[in-house]
């Protein structure tokens, strides 16, 4: 199995396997879970789920890659081809959750990255 993409409109399903990818609108942006192992072999699906929504839903996106365990060059290159059509939409792509090491191969390509989820949302707030 390569993967599989998820809809949901409210809270997302929770699905098993080496790559997950499902969607819910939260606040004025949606948010994009990922789960597992985006590579060449599920780059695709990862890129044409990020362009549906973008495009049909929202293109202010929030990608919460806390579950993410192994992202290749082909995965990154996903994220950044997302985050320039957002904003050829006149929105937004930022990255939330991911460890380290994610943030560390992330943070050369620019990218809006969040320690947590919640930090990333547009309604987030910090407390005084």
């Amino acid at each position: 199995m390569i993967g599989r993409v998820e809809r949901a409109m409210t809270r997302p399903v929770d699905a098993s396997g080496p790559f997950v990818c499902t969607w819910s609108a939260v606040g004025g942006c949606v948010v994009v879970k990922v789960a597992g192992t985006v590579d060449e072999s599920t780059a695709v699906a990862f890129a044409d789920e990020l362009r549906r929504v973008i495009t049909t839903k929202a293109s202010t996106v929030v990608v919460d890659v806390r579950r993410v365990r192994e992202l290749d060059p082909a995965g990154v290159d996903v994220l950044v081809a997302a985050e320039a059509l957002a904003s050829e939409h006149d929105g937004w792509l930022r990255v939330a959750g991911g460890q380290p090491w994610l943030h560390e191969l992330l943070e050369p390509h620019q990218l809006r990255l969040y320690p947590e989820l919640v930090q990333a949302l547009p309604s987030y707030r910090p407390a005084p």
